[in-house]
């Protein structure tokens, strides 16, 4: 086992005791960190669930590989109805749940392994852009995810918060940082990345070396380093 997976083996159990319930509230000025609750997922925009409510609304949630309990969740308490998958597992997750009866109507948009080592290509980001676009003008619930909710689904998180919410870049990269675990092993990499993002976003040249600088190649619709 390496050095870094042995810090987080030793952290797990500690970050677990301080996990806080519920999701209320969006990533942005809201504290609660890293968490085991519901499979590190937070709410990053639109208004707060109401369970059992007819309550469509656009929304937007970002977590980690979802349990079986969660993923019900996700279509009964939270109103998701559509996911991106970062992490390339939907056949052992979203897709096996659904298999065996559970929010059938959920449909996975995207499903690819991105390496979080290396930046996204702009056509991901044009797929991802339109994704928000088209749930908002539906008025359905859309979540990313990755294994931990930390890496690929902060950096994600990053850019929709720049992108979409218009938060500067210093905050986003707070909020990714605050919302995952870990994040001193890859932060190196992300960090130039998210900032590589926000010069993306705002029209100007990549700043960044350029092995953080969006690939530009629209007709990418995946990452141009994916491992799956």
């Amino acid at each position: 086992m390496t050095t870094a997976a042995t810090k987080l083996g030793v952290l797990l159990p500690f970050i677990g005791l301080a996990a806080c319930a519920g999701v209320g509230g969006t990533e942005l000025g809201e504290d609660r960190g890293w968490t085991l609750a519901h499979n590190n997922l937070h709410q990053i925009d639109g208004p707060p669930p109401r369970p059992g409510q007819d309550d469509r609304a656009f929304r937007v949630y970002r977590s980690g590989a979802p349990s079986r309990n969660t993923f019900a969740e996700w279509c009964e308490v939270y109103g998701i109805e559509r996911v991106i998958v970062l992490n390339g597992d939907a056949s052992n997750r979203e897709l096996a749940y659904q298999s065996d009866g559970l929010c059938p109507d959920i449909e996975v948009l995207y499903d690819v392994k991105q390496d979080h080592g290396a930046p996204v290509s702009d056509g991901f980001l044009e797929l991802f852009d339109a994704a928000v676009a088209r749930a908002r003008e539906d008025e359905v619930g859309l979540l990313f995810r990755c294994r931990t909710g930390s890496h690929r689904a902060g950096r994600t998180a990053a850019y929709y918060q720049m992108k979409h919410r218009d938060v500067e870049v210093e905050d986003a990269l707070e909020i990714m940082t605050r919302k995952g675990v870990a994040m001193w092993a890859l932060n190196p990499v992300l960090v130039p990345q998210v900032r590589a993002m926000d010069d993306y976003i705002r029209g100007r040249p990549c700043a960044q070396p350029d092995e953080y600088c969006v690939e530009i190649d629209s007709s990418k619709w995946v990452p141009s380093h994916s491992t799956q």
